[in-house]
Parts: structure tokens; C-alpha cells; sequence
């Protein structure tokens, strides 16, 4: 995906103007034993600034960054001196022109140029082990599951493997032939053709990559990518496919050395998701203060209440099947979860979610707690993890997400939320699953960060008139 190479290029950019803050600070201290050159008057504390600005500027014509997960060893050290070349001698002939050539001394140059390219090196491979290894692992990367046909199903592993793409991992491939082998490589066979679309709906599938002339040509790829656009799961296809009929987003993109089109309900930019994720750390972070403040008042209150803990963490299910422990306080019995079954028959939600107006497993403090809405508040800390959002969907449970069919899993591809559209449009009222969906949905295919903000300015309304219970 082009978008995540503009965020590595980024990255790796703060991290080589980090260096070469630091190399140029450890250079001016080594030569006049202060920062920078600093003196009481700060004469040289400018060059800092001009040359973290060359090195930008260079950096943006230079293309530094050019198959930078791709590079080896050697390559990487041939880069960064290419990248000290350019950057210092742009630099020196600036200065000579300015006639500031005397302001850099030559022995901060020196200095600078063998920690720095030291320097860069180094936190450069760190920074690839980091993302390749790390993050990859993580549960923020895209999971990918590759369809593919079994004569090329290995080259085509080793293919997108090669391209060390450090934000996607394989996680499984499904193939066409009945009694496939258990795996291709080191990937796991996961499914025939037969069992693709329910493997997807069962397990946390961010992506998948339709590869192989009979595969592209297969008659159900039409099908096979209106259902996975309906659960929110973006589809690759071979570039050939590009007129396929979709009635969702289509746009042009790489996976590994493979050009395709991408087939999804709909396509946010990363530029997008990192101003979602800005904001949902800094209200993470308010609400962490609210939450300590309001836990001093609470967790006697509930220990008095009723026996067992302040905190109830449940297993749900987030981004495209995701597990994570939410947190909220506890509202309920010790034993809720058990008397569950005896109350089903009562339920008074029409589909897959439970739901009582009356529900004697809630105590006299839990009442309070979830019709001001305060039993939510542990979620922060779920924000702050990124397990959560602050606007989204609601998680489901576990048994919930076991009888999903296609059309209910779009509802998790995007990060569950604090609250919501349904939240905010009388969920009190609404009795019908189906319909929570279709509001769930609503929001995710007409999503932007306005909306965000005037669904938080709503729910707080809401909950200071009282109506905010579940």
C-alpha cells in the first residue's frame, strides 16, 4: 500500500534528523565543550535548525528512502554515506554563499560526519528489526490471507517475503485442490475454497490476495469480494480484475512485487487513521485522569455493594476478529456470567446480542454506574493500548462473534469503540440486532473525523441527561 510507504519514509526521516540532532550536539560539545556551540549569546545555535532543514529538504528530492525495508546490510551503510555526502555538502556550499562559512568549524564537521553516519547506521538496522519483527508480529499489523493456486502458491510466499513489507504478515493461504498439504512453506493452509469465507469470518483477516490465472478467472471471485466487502475485508485482486463489477471502492496497489487492485467497503488514508489515533491518545489520556479520580469514589462503594472485584474484564472481539480483554467496573454479580443462560429465554434483544431492561444480575451500584455511564470508564485504558477507540462499534462477545455470518462482521472492520452511532441514536430502544448493524455500518461507509467529533459532543449529551445506559 503506497500510503504505508509515506509513513515509513516519515518515520525513518524523525529518526535520521534525531541522529543527526544528536551527532551534530556531541560534535559542538567534543570541540568547544558546550551544546551546541552555545554561548551566552547562542551565536551558533541557528546551524541546528539549518541543518535539520537541509536534511529534510534533501531527503524529500533525494528519495532516501527507496526500498528501505528492502535493502541490505551493505546497502543501507551505501545510503546513509550517500545521504551525509549530499546533506554536508549542500550544507558547506550554503554557508560559503551566506558567507556563515566560518560559523562551522572544521573539526565539528569531522566530528559530526563519523558519529553520525555511526550513528544512523546503527539505529537504522534497529529500526528495520524493529518494524520487521515487532511490529509484524503485533496486533496492529494487516493480516493477509493469500488465495492462490498450489503450483505457485510457494513463489508467490517467497515473492511477497522478499519485500520485507513490515505493516503485513501472512497468515494463512487457502488453496483450490481437495486434501491439501498442512503448509506452503512455513504459512499453514487454512482452508479450501469451500471453507475460505467462513475461515475469514471466524479469525482476525485484515486482507486477502486473490493470485493465479484460474483463481482470477474463477466465476465466484465476483461473489467471494462482494462478501468480503460486506464484512469490511479489503480484497486484492490481480491487476487484470480491475473491471470486475463492484459496487464498493477500488483503487490501484501493491502487495509484495505484485501490482493489484484493491476491492473495499471503503478506503481510508493513513493520514486519516493517524489524526483517528492522535485524537484517541490525547482522550485516552483525559480520560485516565477522570478514571483515577472517579476510582477513589467508586471501588469502596462497589466492594461494599456486593463481594468480588472493582474491575470485570471480559474477552471480546475488535478490528476484523481481533481478541482483547475490555475493562469496565464491575456492575454485575460475581456470577453473571453463569445465570446468563438461565435469562436467555428473557432476552429482549431480537438477534445476537442480550439484552434486559430489568436484569437481576446487576446490583444497586451497578445501576447507578451504567446509567450515568460510569462503568465504561476503564476503557480508556483499552483507548490507550489501541485495543479501542473512542468512537467505533461496539465489541462483541465471543459468543456473540460465533454466529456471525458475513454481513455482521463488516461491523468490526474498524476499531470498536467507547461509543457510537448506535449509542447516540436511542439504544435504549433499539430491540433489533440487524438494525444496530445497519447503524453500525452507516457510520463505518460515511466515516471522517467530523463525524467523530459530533458523535463525542452527542454522547456527552446524553449521558449528562441520564440516558446513557446499556
Amino acid at each position: 500500500m503506497y500510503q504505508k510507504k509515506t509513513v515509513e519514509n516519515v518515520l525513518v526521516l524523525i529518526l535520521d534528523l534525531a541522529c543527526m540532532a544528536v551527532s551534530l550536539g556531541i560534535g559542538f560539545w567534543i570541540r568547544y565543550q558546550r551544546l551546541f556551540g552555545i554561548s551566552q549569546n547562542g551565536e551558533q545555535q541557528w546551524l541546528l535548525y539549518f541543518v535539520l532543514l537541509i536534511y529534510m529538504a534533501a531527503g524529500w528530492f533525494m528519495d532516501f528512502y527507496r526500498h528501505f525495508f528492502r535493502r541490505g546490510l551493505f546497502e543501507e551503510f551505501k545510503q546513509v554515506l550517500k545521504a551525509e555526502a549530499v546533506v554536508w555538502i549542500l550544507v558547506v556550499s550554503l554557508l560559503y554563499v551566506m558567507h556563515r562559512a566560518g560559523d562551522l568549524s572544521r573539526l565539528v564537521l569531522g566530528y559530526t560526519l563519523l558519529i553520525d553516519t555511526a550513528l544512523m547506521y546503527v539505529m537504522r538496522l534497529l529500526f528495520k528489526q524493529i518494524m520487521l519483527k515487532g511490529y509484524r508480529a503485533s496486533r496492529y499489523s494487516s493480516r493477509l490471507l493469500l488465495v492462490a493456486e498450489a503450483d505457485g502458491a510457494e513463489q508467490v510466499i517467497a515473492n511477497i517475503t522478499r519485500y520485507n513489507e513490515w505493516y503485513r504478515q501472512i497468515v494463512g493461504i487457502v488453496l483450490p485442490e481437495d486434501g491439501p498439504p498442512d503448509f506452503v512453506g512455513e504459512v499453514p493452509v487454512v482452508a479450501d475454497m469451500k471453507g475460505m469465507m467462513d475461515y475469514v469470518i471466524r479469525n482476525d483477516v485484515d486482507e486477502v490476495f486473490f493470485t493465479g490465472p484460474d483463481i482470477v478467472r474463477d466465476p465466484r471471485l465476483e461473489d467471494w469480494i462482494g462478501e468480503l466487502g460486506q464484512m469490511g475485508v479489503l480484497a486484492y485482486v490481480n491487476i487484470d480484475a480491475f473491471d470486475l463489477p463492484y459496487t464498493g471502492k477500488k483503487t490501484l496497489g501493491r502487495v509484495g512485487k505484485y501490482a493489484v487492485v484493491t476491492f473495499a467497503r471503503n478506503l481510508f488514508s493513513d493520514r486519516q487513521l493517524a489524526l483517528k489515533r492522535t485524537m484517541d491518545i490525547l482522550g485516552s489520556l483525559v480520560g485516565m485522569v477522570i478514571l483515577g479520580i472517579v476510582t477513589l469514589f467508586v471501588a469502596p462503594a462497589i466492594k461494599l455493594d456486593s463481594p468480588g472485584p472493582v474491575f470485570f474484564g471480559q474477552t471480546r472481539m475488535g478490528k476484523n476478529g481481533r481478541r482483547f480483554t475490555c475493562y469496565k467496573f464491575r456492575s454485575m454479580y460475581v456470577d453473571a456470567e453463569e445465570r446468563k443462560k438461565e435469562l436467555m429465554a428473557q432476552n429482549e434483544m431480537k438477534g445476537l446480542m442480550f439484552k434486559m431492561e430489568e436484569d437481576p444480575r446487576i446490583t444497586r451500584v451497578g445501576r447507578f454506574l451504567r446509567r450515568t455511564s460510569m462503568d465504561e470508564l476503564p476503557q480508556f485504558w483499552n483507548i490507550l493500548r489501541g485495543e479501542m477507540s473512542l468512537v467505533g462499534t461496539r465489541p462483541p462477545t465471543v459468543d456473540e462473534f460465533e454466529h456471525y455470518e458475513a454481513k455482521h462482521k463488516g461491523r468490526l472492520s474498524m476499531t470498536p469503540g467507547l461509543t457510537g452511532l448506535w449509542q447516540i441514536s436511542g439504544r435504549s430502544d433499539i430491540k433489533d440486532f440487524e438494525e444496530v448493524c445497519r447503524l453500525d455500518m452507516e457510520y463505518i461507509d460515511n466515516w471522517s473525523i467530523s463525524k467523530d467529533i459530533k458523535i463525542l459532543f452527542a454522547t456527552v449529551k446524553i449521558v449528562i441527561k441520564g440516558r446513557g445506559s446499556c
